[in-house]
């Protein structure tokens, strides 16, 4: 796997949802909308996909537009050549090739294996 398309899986897209929000806006480039229309659009819970979002306005591969009055944000491609590149191969890994595929899902399944054991380890016992 490109090591460009391991360190954006591993460091920005970081889960399934990430993956998914990734793709999509690489089949949609032109897309504009919220995070909870992403949510809806791609079948995960918002609560997925808002920090998924965040990461992504931070990386420079979304931008961020906030209503007058702050209540929604919109999101919408960052369309640099270095970004629609960066997405194009995470795309081509991913669909084109079984095996990165492996290796992404991998990744991402470990990832998320971590965190939950550093999430156990993080909270206090409950008192019985």
């Amino acid at each position: 796997m490109d090591k460009r398309v391991a360190e954006f899986v591993r460091d920005v897209a970081q889960s399934i949802a990430g993956l998914a929000v990734a793709l999509y806006l690489q089949d949609h480039p032109k897309s504009f909308d919220t995070a909870a229309g992403l949510a809806l659009r791609l079948r995960h819970p918002v609560e997925a996909i808002e920090p998924v979002m965040e990461r992504f306005a931070d990386y420079g591969l979304i931008r961020k537009v906030t209503s007058r009055e702050g209540s929604y944000a919109c999101y919408s491609l960052n369309r640099t050549p270095a970004m629609w590149n960066l997405l194009c191969m995470v795309s081509e890994s991913f669909i084109d090739n079984p095996e990165t595929r492996k290796e992404i899902v991998r990744m991402l399944v470990s990832q998320r294996h971590q965190q939950a054991a550093e999430e156990r380890e993080s909270t206090p016992p409950a008192n019985s």
